[in-house]
């Protein structure tokens, strides 16, 4: 009998007898706490997993070819070896500053919400404070947080592989983690410093040790502390939470209703048994959370929390796509779900048909509820779902094992799928390569912001920026200007002060104008600011024409206080400042002054710090410390 692989072995037979004359059946096994026999809990405890006629999954596939696996292992190198190029080179996402100054924030001794604001549950700040505090405030350190995303990137493709490798075949699961490793939104976002990248990990290793074997308490409790620290990670963790939960139910559902001849009767004591392990489940879930609670509770942070991390993003609009559009994701999505149920059930043991048929159900909905439901999507929100559907791409496309001599219709079927399989891969592959070296380095705008926030303030002093992007300053302006910030400033539900934000804490360092700047800020940081390259300081140009000396006095308005100078294009302008000679920067309130000048136009008020360390609104900025 040749060996088959999970995708081609035929539904096992009724295991009801037909031959009235056979021997009545043997009395019913042994089982376990939540109602699964001996013979079914092996199947999730042991390597050695037996399917109806006793062939073990590495019988049924015996694993890849040398060559396959090193083409594959290849394809990884050069995945990695392309990561390690873009954490020097590919652009910083705007998400990446605001993680790293709130990751900041605690390293300076504050609490998240209470001293800062952040949207994001807390977690992944806490735990990677002691990092950045090691790395310092350089900045070489955003490209050292980027780098610690290289492990846990790592480690999902394992966890990949460990999924594939149980539920579908060696073949199936090598292949799989190839083309996740390559695909282009799970590299850049995995490649980025983000709350997703460990929020992923933590979804995959949920899903490996719900399908790892029998669902006791044990395997229950370790899926919910996963699940819950995903939880305290990001709350996008709540639409998966209850995807994964209607898939188990449907796969409990398929397995009361007899499906592969395994109807099982209810009775009281399978009943207790499995709310105890729903219990532990449970526990687990609510245990990270409820420490995290306990902590911002301790340090009277418990409220900031929940507005920065909850209401504040309850805010977000919820139009969501018209009616008519969700009715066509419905009536295309329902579908195409209940066909890749059926091709998950299509054969293989009955324990482990249905922990494929959970995980194809897990991804399937999310994406339909997603698409329907949740109101801001951005492409991390799919990543813990992507490996999965490699995964089932990769079971279709590689066909059965060389072990097994193919039938003339399988034949092509098979050399299809792995042509298909080819062109995927190059094509991840060429979209990987454009979005980083054959662009060059695309961190300058960043790295920019960084450095000169860092060489005009102290550490003391604060800035006005959009999400946090001068890093290791505080901020200003307390709401990140983010879409969710931004929707309900037009709306008037949070206050545009970015003008008494500024006066109050007397900033004299802005980033440069954004689509995201509410108009009334708009207005007050171009009146007042002028831009040196990457940043801009307090400062105006003053009005004046072309022309011959005398040159007429021209009267200026000074919104923040401060020590300014003024520059003309070939230096510092000469001329008298509110009847004095301007011969060095000058202490300027707020209010009207007058500037009698000598030299010729343009001039430019500037503030003296900038001047004085090489900033000019004639000259390009000093250049940023390459990394």
């Amino acid at each position: 009998m040749g060996t088959l692989s999970w995708y081609e072995y035929p539904a096992p037979r009724s295991a009801v007898s037909t031959d009235l004359s056979a021997p009545p059946p043997p009395p019913p096994r042994e089982r376990d706490p939540i109602g699964v026999s001996p013979r079914e809990r092996d199947l999730g405890t042991t390597p050695r997993e037996r399917d109806p006629i006793g062939v073990s999954p590495r019988d049924r596939d015996p694993g890849t070819t040398p060559r396959e696996r090193g083409s594959a292992l290849a394809l990884l190198g050069v995945a990695v070896a392309l990561r390690l190029l873009g954490v020097w080179e590919y652009r910083f996402n705007s998400d990446e500053p605001q993680h790293a100054h709130v990751v900041w924030g605690w390293t300076r001794g504050l609490v998240q919400y209470r001293d800062f604001f952040d949207n994001h549950t807390p977690l992944f700040h806490m735990l990677w404070a002691p990092l950045l505090a090691a790395f310092g405030e350089s900045v070489r350190t955003l490209f050292r947080l980027r780098l610690t995303m290289l492990p846990l990137y790592l480690a999902a493709l394992a966890v990949t592989w460990l999924i594939g490798r149980r539920l579908l075949s060696p073949r199936a699961a090598l292949w799989g983690t190839v083309l996740t490793a390559l695909l282009p939104p799970f590299f850049v976002k995995t490649l980025e410093f983000r709350t997703d990248v460990p929020w992923t990990l933590l979804w995959l290793v949920a899903f490996q040790v719900a399908t790892g074997g029998a669902p006791g308490p044990a395997r229950l409790f370790v899926v919910g502390l996963a699940v819950g620290a995903a939880a305290a990670v990001s709350l996008k963790s709540s639409l998966l939470l209850a995807c994964l939960l209607g898939s188990a139910l449907a796969a409990a559902a398929w397995r009361l209703a007899g499906g592969h001849g395994t109807s099982l009767r209810p009775t009281p004591r399978t009943a207790g048994r499995a709310l105890t392990a729903a219990g532990a489940g449970l526990a687990g879930l609510v245990a990270v959370p409820a420490g995290v609670a306990l902590y911002f509770q301790r340090h009277g942070a418990l409220d900031a929390l929940l507005a920065g991390a909850v209401r504040h993003n309850l805010q977000v609009s919820q139009h969501g796509p018209a009616p008519l559009k969700r009715a066509l994701i419905l009536a295309i999505g329902a579908p195409l779900l209940i066909v890749i149920g059926r091709w998950s059930l299509r054969a293989g043991p009955p324990a482990l048909a249905r922990q494929r048929l959970v995980l194809a159900l897990t991804g399937g909905s999310y994406l339909i509820a997603l698409e329907v439901l949740w109101p801001l999507i951005t492409s991390q929100t799919y990543l813990p779902v992507e490996p999965l559907l490699c995964l089932f791409v990769a079971a279709a496309a590689v066909g059965g094992p060389r072990a097994r001599q193919p039938g003339e219709g399988s034949r092509p079927r098979i050399a299809w799928g792995r042509a298909f399989l080819a062109l995927a891969l190059a094509v991840e592959l060429f979209i990987d390569l454009l979005h980083g070296p054959l662009r060059g380095d695309q961190t300058a705008p960043t790295t920019a912001i960084v450095a000169a926030a860092l060489r005009l303030t102290g550490p003391d002093e604060a800035v006005f920026d959009d999400k946090g992007d001068a890093v290791f300053r505080r901020r200003a302006f307390v709401p990140v200007l983010e879409d969710i910030t931004r929707e309900a400033m037009a709306e008037g539900r949070i206050a545009d002060t970015i003008p008494e934000a500024i006066l109050a804490d007397h900033v004299c360092v802005a980033t440069l104008a954004s689509r995201r700047l509410p108009p009334r800020g708009k207005r007050f940081l171009d009146a007042n600011f002028l831009p040196v390259g990457p940043v801009r300081v307090c400062g105006r140009w003053l009005p004046g024409a072309a022309g011959k000396p005398p040159y007429p006095a021209v009267v200026f308005q000074v919104e923040i206080p401060g020590r300014y100078t003024i520059l003309g294009g070939g230096g510092p302008a000469r001329g008298r400042l509110d009847g004095v000679e301007l011969n060095a920067p000058r202490d300027l309130a707020a209010g009207v002054h007058v500037f009698a000048p000598r030299s010729p136009p343009p001039w430019a008020l500037l503030w003296a710090r900038a001047a004085e360390r090489g900033f000019s609104p004639f000259q390009p900025a000093p250049a940023a410390p390459r990394h």
